[in-house]
């Protein structure tokens, strides 16, 4: 694993942020180069807006990929391979699992989306101030414009590339980031599991830029985060994050193709008492998973 190389924790998680910053300006000029040469945007012009007109969506898909993969794909894959050999199983890259831990990752997603859910109604019921709460809602009100503008879905094949790009995409980018690289980098530095698990969930949720979706992607975050932990196999994480993914582009395509899409129909909160159901599903299930994931990390001989 990724803590077993030759660099230490604070020189990897430096160069972790070096290449992300570097990711992020690269997408940047790939952003303007599309902007300038493909789309011929005016200088003044606001990219954003002109991405999400209706005729550009397919330029806006195309950036969206290349965001995920240069902004979360690349930096963690670029810290494994200076650290050492084989970078991709370093973060977490493993043929090692069984049908038992597929099985209990999926029924964990179902759960997952009911306690996250709960976390999303408790996030709402926190105070602010009105000029917060309207600067937070317009930031969501943005966020919703953007996801309804990306996920535009017409037919079945609009449907299954807006999976690739909204669900899949971000999911292994993000897993390979987040989980693969961050979270083994933070429980070296803290060496304490639940502590470094928990700082990477709160930078997983932050990165979202979204107030009253903080403690849901928080929960999100956690619950990943000791997948990873306890299977140490981040394929296990890109499931279950391309499920949760797979379930809101679900939705929305079910909405719109109803024609009842709107901003207030992708609320993803639900009641509180949804938690308490979700949360004593999780601890039985996570006891489970643990067990068999103990299990099979004694015999790597076992394969799925």
């Amino acid at each position: 694993m990724l803590n077993n190389q030759k660099l230490n924790s604070g020189t990897q998680f430096a160069f972790l942020l070096v290449f992300t910053g570097v990711g992020i300006m690269l997408y940047s000029l790939f952003a303007g180069l599309i902007a300038n040469y493909v789309m011929h945007v005016p200088p003044n012009s606001n990219l954003h807006d002109v991405l999400l007109k209706p005729g550009n969506l397919q330029y806006y898909r195309v950036i969206q990929f290349f965001s995920s993969f240069i902004v979360w794909g690349l930096p963690p894959i670029a810290v494994a391979a200076i650290s050492g050999p084989d970078p991709i199983g370093q973060l977490g890259s493993s043929d090692v699992l069984s049908a038992k831990q597929v099985f209990f990752v999926m029924i964990m997603v179902v759960f997952g989306i009911m306690f996250s859910g709960a976390f999303g109604e408790l996030n709402r019921l926190i105070p602010l101030p009105k000029e917060s709460a309207d600067y937070f809602q317009k930031l969501e009100d943005d966020y919703n414009k953007d996801v309804m503008s990306l996920a535009n879905m017409k037919t079945t094949n609009d449907y299954i590339f807006t999976l690739i790009i909204l669900a899949l995409t971000p999911a292994l980018f993000e897993e390979l980031f987040f989980r693969g690289c961050l979270q083994q980098i933070m429980i070296s530095i803290t060496k304490k599991p639940f502590l470094g698990i928990f700082i990477t969930s709160v930078l997983f949720s932050a990165v979202h830029i979204s107030f009253y979706g903080f403690l849901s992607r928080l929960f999100l975050g956690l619950m990943l985060g000791y997948i990873f932990y306890f299977s140490k196999n981040v394929w296990l994480n890109t499931l279950v994050h391309f499920l949760n993914n797979a379930f809101a582009v679900t939705m929305i395509y079910s909405l719109s193709r109803s024609g009842k899409l709107t901003p207030g129909a992708m609320e993803d909160s639900y009641p509180l008492y949804y938690g308490l159901i979700g949360v004593t599903a999780l601890i039985t299930l996570f006891i489970y998973f643990k067990k068999e994931s103990d299990r099979l990390l004694l015999q790597p001989e076992q394969k799925l």
